[in-house]
């Protein structure tokens, strides 16, 4: 025992658990589990954490070294280096007190002096759920004798500081000074072959495929990357080699007498030979399974073959996996998910609460009136995700479905296809969608749309359709807001989400099938340019967001009355408070306050019901008012009128309404040619009337959810203030930790604790928020990847979809939070997604790039009426440009390309 812990220096693998966690670290509390278990781990001990603080314990120039490093911020790797390096070798050239090194050498005796060791590290902060360690400590082969045992545990405690581990504590935000390093000593296999085995796939995330990397000699050689291994895949359920692919091994490491270890030349058919049987993969499979079941998640597994005799040397979690739907399916059948966040266009992760309500909303697989959540929507990694599989297991709904999710994301909609041909998904496979019941959901639909396009009267239809949902939403509001209990209305909130979207589905989607329709019969009844079609697409009346938008303008063009409002803003910054004691400002607050009566529902990422509304942060209001301000002052005199400040986004929607006129008339003027013209003529008309006048409808649905949605989260906001104010809670948005069930029940019964529920709920929405969901993925995991075909698209161009026609060339603004970042006048918006909380962006934008989208979500939608060059649905954009680069924007090839500017990342 050391002077300064009461912990112990040294403990063998027969004394280590899960308790000793803290003393050991993630890695060798696994193995002491493990062994513990019965599996076939070589024997050793560890040199714990406490000896590792109690060897540097009062240590004034090891502390003063850590106070440097704990002011590193991440990206300076210069600093890290330094640092790093003045305590690597501080701490390897400390001497380790007599009675430390007698506890270690006894344990060494015991094990047995005569055999070779592995000596590696494993940090306290290792293999956590969110995050591996793997390969960011030291590890030493065929370590021998005493003396080199003492000098390579020393070795092993500076290694806590390499310059690749303290980069990765600061990017995880983990404090230097919480992790401690355990040394684990562990007899060595003098392995023949030797590798690593993931229970689940590592790359596609399917759960029942296992992937296995395979190499002559010590794993060192696999783990160091100086090898092309072997690699396996094999399928866990029934044992299936699914997959196998020779590497090119052109070396191997192994041990030499005395110590330490050669890099190996392989003769020709060593490099070229399988590593692997079948024998040999299926002892893999089994370890891997057990290994799996005993830690109770994926495992990534270092293991070793010697003479015959299989060796399992490490076992972590695999921590890069997406995480499964929930509640997984318990049928049998095969099943398949898509991202309702990407249909959405909001890839962020979301709490309980936000999960839970979409799990309500959305109708599918229940009837109408049915106050449950759909049997089809699950969640995963903090996403809504809609299983697919009872749609393609139809034929008729498979082609429907599949065909409109074009509309969408061709990257989803290719996955969609590609595992829709799968035997598990077929006709015939499993449950599936009744063809009856699916036509007699669509006829009344489809009916009502061939009403709206030729018959049923169009001009005022969206205004009266904005005034139901006005009505609608007013009304579900007042449902939240009577007297009764708040358990009672959290209750009713609840009914209230599952029933919102039929009626919406009655009365919306025929009027925005006849506009679509009716823009593409006019493409076969004409024989007009196809910019002319476009144009009938744009400077359209009613569009909810659109209007949005232009009263973003408007508050522009109000600050421009006020040059000291106007001056303030442009500073950057600016908030409410700070405008109050402007000259002219409480007129632009005024302005202000009106604006958020009309649309301080909507913001940012809205369909998170966490998210602050416009109403609760009108910063990023103001933020986008800055940024044409900005630009606006900063124009010469040569720039076009239009352009020029005031008015200018009124002008330009009035010259988009007009050139829609224009190409309106063109359109008329050829169908009047030829024999059938007299006939064709008012067809034409009344299309392009349907046209412009009902694809506006396409942005209303997700008012009057969003409107719902705001009444819903001053609702549970409320109710999380109660639970503050009794103690249960800590702050009042914990609430959208709980679901509403969870949520009814607190109010109800007041002794259910929740602090710690939230608190692990909270921190796996941080974890969530750090992984990338997948478009589409299986009920294994699997994920289901597609790609764009290249085309015509240059070498090195970023490629997608084409939303809005043009090409613009401009400088990119990389946008990741529009309530922080200001995009000017002129510059090339780039986002991950946008939603109708960003839109006012696209008053400032002359072009769009996004992750994700097709041609009818809202960013194309908005995009094509404002008249904007714009590509979506393009993988990894954010991360490919930068801020600062000048790009163009092909929107009718769908590609970008980067022309200039700082270097985008990789």
């Amino acid at each position: 025992m050391g002077a300064e812990s009461k912990s112990p220096w040294v403990l063998p693998f027969s004394s280590i658990g899960e308790a000793e966690v803290p003393l050991v670290g993630g890695k060798a509390g696994s193995l002491g589990a493990l062994r513990s278990a019965g599996l076939p781990v070589p024997d050793g001990f560890c040199v714990t954490t406490a000896a590792f603080r109690d060897a540097l314990a009062g240590d004034p120039a090891f502390t003063a070294l850590l106070d440097r490093l704990d002011e590193v911020k991440a990206g300076e790797l210069a600093t890290a280096r330094t640092v790093g390096a003045a305590l690597r070798e501080h701490v390897s050239g400390r001497g380790m007190p007599e009675a430390m090194r007698s506890a270690i050498l006894e344990a060494f005796s015991v094990v047995g002096e005569g055999h070779a060791y592995a000596v590696r590290s494993s940090a306290t902060a290792e293999d956590l759920p969110h995050a591996s360690f793997a390969g960011q400590q030291d590890t030493y082969l065929n370590v021998r004798g005493p003396e080199a045992l003492l000098a390579q545990v020393r070795a092993c405690w500076a290694s806590l500081y390499t310059d690749r581990a303290i980069l990765y504590r600061i990017e995880q935000g983990i404090p230097h000074r919480d992790v401690a390093l355990c040394v684990i000593v562990q007899r060595l296999v003098q392995a023949e072959k030797a590798g690593i085995l993931f229970t689940a796939h590592p790359i596609t995330g399917h759960r029942q495929r296992m992937s296995i990397e395979a190499g002559w000699g010590l794993g060192e050689a696999l783990v160091s990357g100086i090898v092309s291994p072997d690699r396996y895949t094999v399928d866990r359920r029934d044992g299936r080699v699914v997959e196998v692919a020779c590497g090119e091994k052109l070396v191997a490491i192994r041990s030499v007498a005395g110590g330490g270890t050669e890099t190996q030349t392989l003769s020709e058919a060593e490099q070229r030979a399988r590593v692997l049987d079948e024998r040999e993969l299926s002892e893999l499979t089994a370890l891997g399974a057990r290994v799996e079941a005993l830690r109770g998640c994926p495992q990534d597994i270092e293991w070793a073959i010697a003479e015959g005799t299989l060796f399992l040397l490490q076992a972590r979690p695999i921590t890069s996996l997406f995480p499964l739907p929930s509640p997984a399916p318990e049928d049998g059948f095969g099943h398949l998910y898509m991202s309702f966040n990407h249909f959405q266009v909001m890839t962020d992760a979301m709490p309980p609460m936000a999960l839970h309500v979409w799990q309500l909303a959305l109708p599918f697989g229940r009837t109408p009136g049915e106050v449950r959540e759909s049997p089809w929507a699950s969640h995963a990694g903090g996403r809504v995700y809609v299983d697919l599989s009872y749609a393609l297991r139809s034929r008729v709904v498979s082609r429907a479905v599949t065909t409109a999710l074009g509309a969408a994301d061709r990257l989803v909609q290719a996955a969609v296809r590609e595992a829709g041909a799968r035997p598990e998904l077929s006709p015939g496979s499993g449950p599936a969608v009744s063809t009856r019941k699916f036509l007699g959901h669509i006829v009344p639909v489809a009916g009502a749309a061939v009403g709206w396009m030729f018959f049923r009267p169009t001009s005022g239809a969206i205004s009266h359709l904005t005034g139901w949902l006005e009505a609608e939403a007013e009304a579900g509001r007042l449902a939240l807001l009577n007297e009764a209990p708040l358990a009672e209305r959290v209750r009713t909130a609840r009914a209230l989400m599952a029933l919102r979207i039929y009626p919406l589905i009655r009365k919306v989607p025929p009027m925005v099938l006849a506009g679509i329709a009716a823009g593409r019969l006019l493409r076969v009844l004409v024989e007009g340019p196809e910019e002319d079609f476009v144009a009938l697409g744009r400077g359209l009346s009613g569009n909810v967001t659109t209007e949005m938008d232009l009263a973003v303008g408007d508050l522009a063009d109000l600050a421009r009355e006020h040059p000291a409002v106007a001056a303030r803003l442009v500073e950057g910054g600016a908030t409410v408070e700070t405008l109050r004691g402007v000259e002219g400002g409480e007129a632009f607050l005024g302005g202000l306050d009106a604006f958020l009566d009309r649309y301080g529902a909507r913001g940012p990422s809205e369909i998170d019901l966490s998210r602050p509304r416009y109403r609760d942060a009108p910063g990023s209001i103001l933020a986008v008012v800055a940024g044409n301000l900005r630009t606006a002052k900063q124009m010469s005199d040569a720039e076009v009128v239009e352009d020029s400040g005031r008015g200018a986004h009124r002008a330009h929607h009035a010259r988009l309404a007009r050139e829609a006129e224009m190409a309106a008339g063109r359109l008329l003027e050829t169908a009047r040619r030829g024999l059938l013209g007299k006939v064709k003529v008012p067809l034409v008309r009344r299309l392009i009337g349907t046209h412009r006048d009902l694809v506006a409808a396409r942005e209303h649905p997700k008012l009057l959810l969003i409107k719902t949605l705001d009444a819903v989260r001053h609702l549970v906001l409320s109710a999380g203030a109660g639970l503050v104010a009794a103690g249960r809670l800590e702050r009042a948005d914990d609430v959208f930790f709980l679901d509403l069930h969870e949520l009814e029940a607190a109010l109800r019964h007041p002794e259910e604790p929740l602090r710690e529920r939230v608190a692990s709920r909270r921190e796996a929405l941080a974890r969530f928020q750090e992984l990338s969901p997948p478009r589409v993925m299986t009920e294994q995991g699997e994920i289901v990847t597609a790609k764009h075909a290249e085309g015509s698209a240059p070498r090195g161009a970023l490629v997608g979809s084409p939303a809005s026609s043009g090409i613009v060339e401009g400088l990119a603004r990389v946008v990741l939070d529009p309530a922080v970042e200001v995009l000017e006048r002129g510059e090339i918006l780039v986002a991950p997604f946008t939603d109708p909380g960003w839109t006012p962006l696209f008053v400032n934008a002359a072009g769009l790039v996004m992750e994700v989208g097709g041609m009818m979500t809202h960013g194309s939608v908005v995009a094509r009426e404002y008249g904007i060059p714009a590509v979506v649905c393009v993988p990894g954009a954010t991360r490919a440009i930068r801020t600062g680069q000048r790009i163009r924007v092909h929107g009718d090839g769908g590609y970008v390309e980067i022309l200039e500017g700082p270097a985008a990342s990789a």
